[in-house]
């Protein structure tokens, strides 16, 4: 009888292991972003909207999506890419929880934080507005 409660509470704990990283990520939305000009080229410090992806080498969902935003910073110059394993205070200033997760930022303010892997239409769609 006490293994229900105990896989009820499981279960209830997964849950909110996935919520609240969304939730946090919701209020972060319209504040001021950290100081990104170290990690900026010239180019990048010119653009109004700028895709921040944190990403990190032990992450299973970002090797597919890493490629893609490599593609994207190739070609639209406007993605900047942080290691979490490097930058760990950048990404806890941003509020970043976990690895996929892309900062859309537009005139120093950060518009959306998202958290999870992403298909190239679904990043391409972000970056056009």
């Amino acid at each position: 009888m006490g293994w229900e409660y105990l896989v009820a509470g499981l279960a209830l704990a997964i849950v909110l292991m996935q919520i609240v990283p969304l939730i946090r990520a919701r209020r972060m939305r319209g504040r001021a972003v950290p100081e990104l000009d170290a990690m900026l080229n010239d180019a990048q410090r010119g653009e109004e909207r700028l895709l921040v992806y944190f990403w990190s080498p032990g992450c299973g969902a970002c090797r597919p999506m890493t490629p893609v935003m490599d593609k994207l910073a190739a070609e639209r110059g406007n993605v900047v890419k942080v290691n979490v394993a490097e930058s760990l205070a950048l990404a806890r200033r941003f509020g970043v929880m976990g690895t996929p997760s892309l900062a859309l930022v537009e005139g120093g303010i950060l518009k959306q934080l998202l958290v999870g892997a992403r298909s190239e239409p679904q990043v391409r769609a972000l970056l056009l507005g």
